[in-house]
């Protein structure tokens, strides 16, 4: 190595050696030397790759630093930062080696954009995946039917965590029929999921805005994941993707988990959770309470996608994440994520009421009659079967336009929308009600959309748009390296850079 690059290289070890000193003095744990002045400092000997910058600590002069300290991952952020962003860590082995890249790292934003708004330029393309938000690294996607089919999400009030249900709901709506999607919405607040959500073709069932009724539609759920276990283990098929006539995507949505913590339901909850992957059940459950009374070891343990948003306490944020972080959170939709195993930092989108247009033009127009199939089943059923909703004799009749499967699942979601009746007796036929007549016969009362994946046509008020149209909206959108290798001693500096 000839002299020149002996002095360029001992100089980038030595400017490296004094911001990592720096940041020790910063964080105090550099002990102060009251008699000499200035700080005890570790002792290391730096050695030069054309990569790397090592630096093997003498473990017998650490500086009075305790060696789980140097593994403290703030720590190595906090060189990072003061290194341009160079990656560093700490090797553990049989001894403590400091590793830092001589290659500073990409220029980041230093704050992520305050508000990012729902539009169609956010939602990805594949399949049950939806934008969760924007990080320092890029657009953060969820996949609802695969690795983030289990989300816990929580935060104050007006944090973002109903607005983010919002999103993934109108994602997914967006994107999906009812044959590939549903949604069931458990909104004990009664304000969250009104006016355009209740019309919502993929609606699984009425959305339910008391606690009554919340865990009717929760045990509904569970009911119809028990039901595709039926018809999977018959066919012998363990995905319910590999099915002949695959299911839609089942989500279940839960605004208030604390409504259930001392109720039944909540046990179902946990059940849908555990058990929901194989059959395309999946469930987002939130909460504005995070505590270990409402969420409780085993409920976080069968919801491994954890999202917070900004947290009253230490405590709250320990209770959804496992750990502390989502207090230090400082606006409404920012969040703390831990997704396919690293924690990240997310500006999560936001639904614009005002401005998006979403939810409107996913929703069904609000004045629908049912499709022809449909009532002429209904009308057979009133006039040929005195108003008994028979599943053998409609299939009889209607078999060449309709399976007996999606014959049977109709019946299922009439019964839940409350247009046939509940049988007093498993023997007994459901019964077609007044309103579900009246709709056959091509009018509705007041008040009442399209529901539950039932396809409508003949729109009284004026032809709505069917092609999801969303308003647009910005978002946010020199290495050097040398070939200069060589082994430094750079203890000498030490006293120099703490002082």
């Amino acid at each position: 190595m000839d002299y020149e690059y002996e002095q360029l290289a001992q100089r980038e070890v030595v400017e490296y050696w004094r911001a990592i000193l720096a940041t020790l003095k910063q964080r105090n744990l550099l002990k102060p030397r009251p008699q000499q002045g200035g700080y005890v400092v570790p002792h290391a000997l730096a050695i030069l790759d054309k990569s790397r910058a090592y630096y093997i600590l003498d473990m017998l002069r650490l500086g009075g630093i305790a060696r789980e300290q140097w593994l403290d991952r703030n720590l190595w952020q906090q060189w990072r930062a003061a290194l341009s962003g160079r990656k560093i860590c700490v090797a553990d082995g049989y001894g403590l080696v400091i590793c830092v890249a001589r290659t500073p790292g990409l220029p980041t934003a230093t704050r992520l954009p305050a508000m990012i708004p729902l539009t169609s330029e956010c939602m990805p393309d594949g399949l049950y995946t939806v934008t969760l938000g924007q990080s320092k690294q890029g657009d953060v996607v969820l996949d609802l039917a695969g690795a983030h089919r289990a989300i816990l999400t929580g935060g104050t009030s007006g944090a973002g965590k109903t607005n983010f249900m919002q999103s993934i709901i109108l994602q997914l709506c967006a994107k999906h029929s009812s044959d590939e999607f549903q949604v069931a919405i458990v909104d004990t607040k009664q304000v969250d999921f009104a006016g355009a959500f209740d019309r919502l073709p993929n609606l699984f069932g009425e959305i339910a805005h008391t606690v009554e009724n919340s865990a009717r539609l929760i045990e509904a759920v569970e009911q119809e994941r028990q039901r595709r276990q039926a018809v999977m283990a018959a066919a012998g098929v363990a995905d319910w993707r590999l099915l002949t006539e695959s299911f839609a995507l089942l989500l279940l949505v839960v605004d208030e988990a604390a409504d259930f913590a001392r109720n039944p339901a909540m046990d179902t909850l946990v059940e849908v959770a555990r058990k929901g992957r194989a059959f395309g059940v999946s469930i987002v459950l939130g909460t504005q309470l995070p505590s270990a009374r409402v969420i409780n070891p085993q409920v976080r343990a069968n919801l491994p996608t954890a999202i917070a948003f900004q947290c009253r306490t230490h405590l709250e944020s320990q209770a959804i994440l496992g750990t502390g972080g989502a207090e230090a959170l400082d606006r409404p939709g920012l969040a703390l994520a831990f997704l396919d195993g690293k924690w990240q930092t997310v500006q999560t989108l936001r639904v614009e009421p005002e401005s998006s247009g979403l939810a409107e033009s996913v929703s069904a127009p609000p004045t629908p009659a049912l499709e022809p199939l449909y009532a002429a089943m209904v009308r057979y059923a009133l006039d040929e079967l005195g108003g008994a909703f028979i599943i053998g004799r409609l299939y009889e009749q209607f078999g060449a336009q309709i399976s007996k499967r999606q014959l049977t699942r109709l019946g299922q979601r009439w019964e839940m929308r409350g247009w046939l009746t509940t049988p007093a007796h498993a023997t007994d036929a459901r019964k077609v009600s007044d309103e579900l007549a009246a709709l056959a016969n091509g009018g509705l009362p007041p008040g009442q959309g399209s529901q539950n994946g039932d396809r409508v046509i003949g729109v009284t008020g004026g032809d709505r748009c069917s092609e999801p149209v969303i308003g647009s909206g910005d978002r946010a959108s020199g290495p050097v390296t040398g070939a200069m290798t060589g082994t430094f001693p750079v203890s000498a500096y030490s006293q120099e850079v703490a002082r």
